[in-house]
């Protein structure tokens, strides 16, 4: 994420105490190192949970299409060594990274947090959705506003009209389902 947007993105780790923070779209970790530096600078312990295709990505068009992904795939050891050397760094950090379509590697789970930036199709969305839904928050990106016509916006649509309750920030939406 660009280093101004996530400026933005942070007051959303904020809000919550983090043990098991989840994204889903891990892809190069870019936005991963940035979210778990920023709650390692809070002295946070907690556990990087990482969902994305890798490799399966690269050169598949066909998936990208269907994904609406414009950045193909990442490979998995790029990432490895990334969160390993923040690990090195500061032992109390640990991770899991979790390689596939989320079909397959995501059960119902429940997070402090969870950002979802994976597979962008109505039916990969909603497929992920539900398997963190009880997740204390959970933010989408690329939702843009409730007036967007891309899937993730529809997804969320959907999710309104059911009485979700769902707040809009630039690119953002974000459901809270604190106690």
């Amino acid at each position: 994420m660009k280093p101004w947007i996530f400026d933005d993105f942070k007051q959303f780790l904020d809000e919550v105490e983090i043990k098991n923070l989840c994204e889903i779209g891990t892809h190069k970790g870019n936005t991963a190192v940035q979210m778990i530096l920023h709650l390692l600078a809070r002295d946070q312990d907690f556990v990087y949970h990482g969902y994305d295709v890798f490799d399966y990505a690269r050169n598949n068009i066909e998936f990208n299409r269907t994904e609406y992904n414009g950045k193909g795939g990442a490979s998995k050891e790029f990432v490895l060594k990334r969160l390993l050397k923040i690990h090195n760094d500061f032992k109390q950090f640990n991770y899991l990274l979790y390689e596939g379509l989320t079909k397959n590697t995501l059960h119902k789970s429940k997070f402090d947090f969870v950002y979802l930036d994976g597979g962008h199709s109505y039916e990969t969305v909603k497929h992920d959705y539900e398997k963190i839904s009880e997740s204390q928050m959970i933010v989408f990106d690329d939702a843009v506003n409730k007036n967007n016509a891309n899937d993730v916006a529809i997804f969320l649509k959907t999710l309104e009209d059911e009485g979700k309750n769902i707040q809009y920030y630039k690119r953002w939406a974000v459901i809270r389902n604190f106690a």
